[in-house]
């Protein structure tokens, strides 16, 4: 009798093979084979509601920041709260003491931002960055971003993400490494790999790509007479985000350290952050130095049905979902159609500054669109765990310092 592997098996099975994972990781070298031609691809450009660029401070009387996202697939509503004591401003959740709350605007959105004070040399922020659709007809004004007579902003939005950054204030980084986070924000690997690279002088951006876990067998409508077409607009909804967020807090964390302009930049996804980092790489290329995925794969059209977490249910108009044959054609017409989808995107990595990193046993991002990605990448360096998706990640600190050494010794 065939068994199904549930969510609750996975993280058992996890945990079962975790002693083995710091023993018997296998390196695969990259590939010295020559680099194929690589497609060149041009999409419509990601853009939103651009707003004067302007900065403003919110002390000294902010109480709440609420950014609201109204959306099927990943509603969220985030919120900052603070606390005023003796004349001087306190995370309500934190406890941390607060030096500096700002809005700032730009080309692709608002940043509300939150500066900590510094401890043990090291400055921390925490911010959300909002954007709205160029189609949207309700879009706040600049007063309508700042807040309203109870010392409260509310604002809603087509879409946000939240980050947080730390850095040496004492030193000028070595370089500036954007983590973009998996489902539920900043896990323990994010952290543990974050600190590492802090030690070792670089500044530390952490994007939380999907605030939330979506929905198990989420149905999911795929509106219209291409099912397939529909499906890219969805993902290509998240990859926008992702890529104007990461270009909005990259431009804000160079305002902020002034260095940065001339200093190296990372790309590290991890798990979902993974499977958006080969759409920031493609606008971003030219001004990367290295890239690193962890547990990525291609072709999330089978990612999201295929994903132990996930088990998305593809629907038509009438919410009716499709046979097997259906969904294998449109699998096929998804792959035939140029999307930034890391199936296309993979082979514009640099094989030679990139490091891909999976779990043998992945069922979370399955193994095999892991191995896809490897092969669509050109075969750079690949490092494999002997374990499930939650098992490499409980042993990624185990690793950190390899993986720091290994970014140092590979930017341009």
């Amino acid at each position: 009798m065939m068994t199904r592997c549930t969510p609750t098996f996975i993280v058992l099975l996890s945990i079962f093979i975790l002693p083995f994972a710091g023993c018997s990781m296998e390196r695969v070298p990259a590939s010295v084979q020559p680099i194929p031609s690589i497609p060149t691809y041009a999409f419509p450009s990601c853009t939103f509601h651009a707003f004067p660029e302007a900065s403003t401070s919110l002390f000294p009387s902010i109480r709440l920041i609420d950014c609201e996202v109204e959306d099927d697939l990943e509603p969220e509503d985030v919120e900052f709260e603070f606390e005023h004591k003796g004349g001087e401003i306190f995370g309500k959740q934190s406890k941390k003491r607060i030096e500096e709350i700002c809005l700032e605007t730009n080309e692709y959105g608002a940043i509300y931002y939150v500066n900590y004070e510094a401890n043990h040399g090291v400055q921390n922020s925490l911010g959300r960055w909002c954007c709205w659709n160029l189609d949207n007809t309700t879009v706040p004004t600049w007063n309508e971003l700042l807040p309203d007579e109870l010392c409260a902003v509310r604002v809603e939005s087509d879409g946000g993400i939240v980050y947080r950054a730390s850095w040496n204030y004492k030193s000028e980084p070595s370089g500036l490494a954007v983590i973009l986070c998996g489902m539920g924000g900043m896990q323990h690997s994010s952290k543990v790999l974050g600190k590492t690279l802090l030690r070792d002088g670089w500044a530390v951006v952490y994007l939380y790509t999907i605030m939330n876990v979506p929905e198990y067998k989420l149905k999911v409508k795929l509106k219209g007479d291409t099912p397939a077409s529909a499906a890219i607009d969805i993902f290509n909804k998240k990859y926008c985000q992702v890529i104007g967020a990461t270009k909005a807090i990259r431009n804000r964390m160079k305002k902020q350290i002034p260095s940065l302009h001339a200093a190296p930049l990372a790309l590290i996804g991890i798990s979902a952050g993974a499977l958006n980092t080969p759409a920031v790489y493609h606008e971003l290329q030219d001004e990367v130095d290295a890239v690193i995925l962890v547990a990525g794969g291609a072709n999330m059209f089978d990612i999201l049905q295929e994903g132990a977490f996930t088990n998305w249910r593809f629907t038509d108009n009438a919410g009716n979902t499709f046979s097997k044959n259906a969904l294998l054609e449109m699998n096929a017409s998804y792959l035939a159609t140029p999307s930034r989808d890391p199936y296309f995107l993979a082979p514009e990595l640099p094989r030679n500054n990139t490091l891909l990193i999976h779990a043998k046993w992945d069922m979370v991002v399955p193994a095999a669109s892991g191995d896809l990605l490897w092969e669509r990448a050109g075969k750079p360096e690949r490092w494999i765990y002997p374990s499930g998706h939650l098992g490499l990640f409980m042993s990624l600190g185990w690793h950190a310092e390899d993986i720091t050494q290994w970014l140092n010794s590979n930017i341009k």
